[in-house]
């Protein structure tokens, strides 16, 4: 491959990266809500991409296996 070909490879993949980022979350996955109560930031997952759809599943995983070890610690 020619270096030619390989700048245009690179700078094609790029491109597409940075049409994939949402501009909600920026990739990250989740997103930052000011509250009403003062100085108090609310991180949400984001609801327009893939990545924040990963954080919410994520989310959700945690919290289902918290309350059956709460069930099961219970009894």
């Amino acid at each position: 491959m020619s270096m030619v070909a390989a700048e245009k490879t690179i700078l094609r993949q790029a491109v597409e990266l940075e049409v994939a980022i949402c501009s909600e979350c920026q990739g990250t996955g989740t997103v930052l809500q000011w509250n009403e109560v003062a100085y108090f930031e609310d991180r949400r997952a984001c609801a327009r991409c893939e990545a924040g759809r990963k954080v919410d599943t994520k989310i959700a995983d945690i919290a289902k296996r918290a309350q059956f070890e709460e069930r099961i610690s219970s009894r």
